[in-house]
This record gives C-alpha cells, sequence and structure tokens, in this order.
C-alpha cells in the first residue's frame, strides 16, 4: 500500500475510534436506503450516487467505504434479510418435527410463506426486505443464490427435505421443477402481501379478504402435489431415434 492509501486507512481507523456509534448509524441509513431502493426501483436502476443522496450522505464514496462495492452491499441486504428469515423458519421447523402429528405439504408451506413482519409483527424486517429479495431473484438470481451458499438458508434446505420425501412417489425431475416454481411463486406472493401494508386500498379484494392468506397457502400446495400430466410425461420422454431422424435439421442464421 502507497503512503496515500496508508494514511487513508489511518484516518478511517482514528474516525471510527472517535466515535464508531456514528459510523455504525450512518452504514445502517445506507442499508436501509438502499433495500428500499432497489425494492421499489429494481438493482440495475439504483446507483450509488442515488443511493448516497437519499441517505443524506455529502460523501459521494459512502457507499464503497462502508462496503467496498454495490455488490458487496447487496450481499450484506441479502443476508441480513436471509438470516432474519431462516431462524423463523428453523424455529417453525423445529417445533414441527417436535410435534407428535404427522408433517404434511401444507405444513411446510405454511412455514415457507410465514413473514414474521407481516404475519406477527416480528422485529427485523423492515417493509421493503421480501420486495427487495424478489428484485434480486429477478434480476440477478445468481448472486441470490452466491450469497447464501453455506448454510445462510437451511431453514428453507430442511423444509424441502421434508418436501422430497413427501413426494417421493413423484419423478425426481419434476420435483426439482416445482420446487423452483414454488420459490418463485413463494417471492411473488410474500412480495405482493409486504406491498399490502403499505398500500391496502391496492390490495384490499385479495389480501384484505380475512381467508386470503390460507387460501393462498391451499393454491400452492395444490400446485405441489397435483397429479404429473400424460402431456408433462411425454414431453420428460427423449425422442425415439427414428423421431430425431426425421427432424429437419435448423438452417444457421449467421
Amino acid at each position: 500500500m502507497d503512503d496515500v492509501g496508508t494514511q487513508a486507512a489511518v484516518d478511517r481507523g482514528a474516525r471510527a475510534s472517535r466515535d464508531p456509534s456514528r459510523g455504525d448509524a450512518t452504514r445502517q441509513q445506507i442499508k436501509l436506503t438502499a433495500r428500499r431502493l432497489f425494492a421499489t426501483q429494481g438493482l440495475d436502476s439504483v446507483s450509488i450516487r442515488k443511493i448516497v443522496r437519499e441517505a443524506g450522505q455529502k460523501n459521494a464514496g459512502s457507499v464503497n467505504y462502508y462496503f467496498q462495492s454495490k455488490e458487496a452491499l447487496i450481499r450484506e441486504l441479502i443476508l441480513d434479510v436471509a438470516d432474519l428469515l431462516e431462524a423463523e423458519r428453523n424455529r417453525l421447523v423445529d417445533e414441527l418435527e417436535a410435534s407428535a402429528r404427522p408433517i404434511s405439504v401444507r405444513d411446510l408451506v405454511s412455514i415457507l410463506i410465514h413473514v414474521p413482519h407481516v404475519d406477527t409483527n416480528g422485529a427485523g424486517l423492515d417493509e421493503h426486505a421480501l420486495r427487495f429479495l424478489n428484485m434480486v431473484m429477478i434480476d440477478h438470481r445468481d448472486l441470490l443464490f452466491d450469497a447464501l451458499q453455506g448454510g445462510a438458508d437451511r431453514g428453507t434446505r430442511r423444509c424441502f427435505a421434508h418436501l422430497r420425501r413427501l413426494l417421493s412417489d413423484l419423478p425426481p425431475a419434476i420435483v426439482q421443477q416445482r420446487l423452483m416454481l414454488l420459490m418463485l411463486h413463494l417471492f411473488a406472493v410474500c412480495s405482493s402481501r409486504e406491498a399490502a401494508r403499505a398500500q391496502p386500498d391496492v390490495w384490499r379484494s385479495l389480501w384484505g379478504q380475512p381467508a386470503a392468506r390460507e387460501n393462498a397457502i391451499d393454491t400452492i400446495t395444490g400446485m405441489i402435489c397435483c397429479p404429473v400430466s400424460p402431456e408433462t410425461l411425454a414431453a420428460m420422454r427423449p425422442p425415439s431415434p427414428s423421431t430425431a431422424a426425421k427432424r429437419p435439421r435448423r438452417q444457421s442464421v449467421l
């Protein structure tokens, strides 16, 4: 590190040691602002400059100072939300496994759709947490799953292990696809439930109805458990050699 870089590092350490609470408060403000902007506008359309401005910071380098990069900030936000969600899912799976009754697909869907700050006013998640994760899923799915490596999504994986056991009569490829569709559906459903808290009139005909949550659980359970159609089974079969030979070869467009 050159002399300028060394001095900058010393200056940062000195500022943090003089008033660490100020640094923590600024860091948290940047995270809350970024999560709101990412949740409502998408990841790619929100710049570091906009985050800094909306967070009320005068220094354009604030994000890089605290998080090194926009991607590092996004990763930390993912883990913040995942830690709280997965802790709740682990707790609910523990309770389910400790109960004397058989575990059903609906039980597991009920755990996966549970959102602490929507269902129980749980602390720690703000009004943009699930919408933020949904935006990451839409725009940067690879970043989402890369950030969750190492067991950050353990509660979800425990639910999936039970679901695979309960769906063992279905072809494994179908089960895998349905679990992926389940997660896509859950992201959308949970995000809309979160949005309904801020815009109750917009969602009154759905989440304003008393049976909406239970009906959503029924719907998702039916999606996972429904019989595999003849059309899907036919599509799974590889073409016979004779059929493949008769297919016309595609002409290159290059």
